[in-house]
């Protein structure tokens, strides 16, 4: 899906724009989306989409947000969901500037630090740290419950918000002894990619008579893959895993509640919580009030009951 799509009939200068990191093969992301526009309806004004061509593509990124920059006189402000950050930076630092008018940026904080902000922008979102820290305590206290002694574990990931794989390790490494841990950050938040990682290291185990206590996925689209892998493994190594994954997908939280199968949780990231909170901070900016740089959304634990 490539270029502009207009959620409503367009009125000149009542425009908000949502330009995403992907679309394809991201539900949550189309769910967030779905939330902006309820959301912008209610409030009387028109949603654009910039969607990339191809998931995570941070040169479609800076092109959209050129053309967005050459007509802002349309719009009265806009939401990014940045991809690839440390590449795209410079290109949101000079939107910003050309743009004016204000933006928020969801999911991915693409600054390290408040003073880095272009004027008349903001962050809303949930902090990976804290995602992190969740999982981490979840898995920790699995373990605890079910006597799993030297668990071993697989995190699947992608490159971009690293802190969520960093914090779930190091809240284990504290809480549970003899914890190993391999970290695959090659999945690219994909569900295929999952799916074969976890198979390869099925294997892997299966070698060396090992075990795999538990899979943590850093979104859902990876925790179903590792689903997946798993019904299509007859494997000892594979008895007793539980997987955690991270968003709160539609699909994911179907699974988890079903209550027969691996996946077991999910971290929630709420998508109409952050669209309302992004639309507020959005107006408040507009309005010439003073607004946080940062507005941290808190993460909550889905599991099977």
């Amino acid at each position: 899906m490539a270029g502009a799509v207009t959620a409503l009939p367009l009125r000149r200068g009542r425009r908000v724009f949502l330009v995403t990191s992907a679309f394809n093969r991201k539900p949550w992301i189309v769910e967030l989306m779905q939330h902006v526009h309820g959301t912008l309806n209610r409030n009387g004004l028109d949603l654009v989409l910039k969607a990339p061509e191809h998931d995570y593509d941070a040169a479609a990124q800076a092109h959209h947000l050129r053309h967005l920059a050459r007509s802002r006189r349309d719009y009265l402000g806009g939401l990014v969901v940045a991809t690839e950050v440390h590449r795209l930076r410079p290109e949101l630092v000079e939107f910003c500037a050309d743009f004016r008018a204000p933006v928020v940026f969801l999911d991915i904080e693409p600054f390290d630090d408040e003073a880095d902000y272009p004027p008349n922008t903001a962050f809303v979102g949930y902090l990976p740290a804290d995602i992190g820290v969740l999982a981490g305590q979840w898995l920790a206290d699995h373990f605890t419950r079910h006597g799993v002694r030297r668990p071993h574990l697989l995190i699947l990931a992608g490159l971009e918000q690293v802190d969520r794989q960093r914090c779930c390790a190091e809240v284990l490494r504290s809480r549970v002894d003899g914890v190993s841990i391999v970290v695959d950050d090659s999945c690219a938040f994909q569900r295929s990619r999952a799916r074969d990682a976890v198979q390869a290291h099925v294997r892997e185990l299966d070698a060396r008579d090992g075990r795999l206590d538990a899979v943590f996925c850093t979104d859902d689209e990876m925790a179903l893959g590792a689903v997946d892998a798993l019904r299509g493994t007859h494997s000892p190594t594979t008895g007793d895993t539980v997987i955690i994954g991270v968003d709160g997908a539609p699909e994911a939280l179907a699974l988890i509640d079903n209550g027969t199968g691996p996946l077991r949780a999910t971290v929630v990231q709420d998508s109409r919580r952050l669209a309302e909170s992004a639309i507020h901070v959005l107006e408040r900016m507009r309005r010439g009030r003073a607004t946080p740089k940062q507005t941290a959304l808190r993460p909550e634990v889905h599991q099977a009951k």
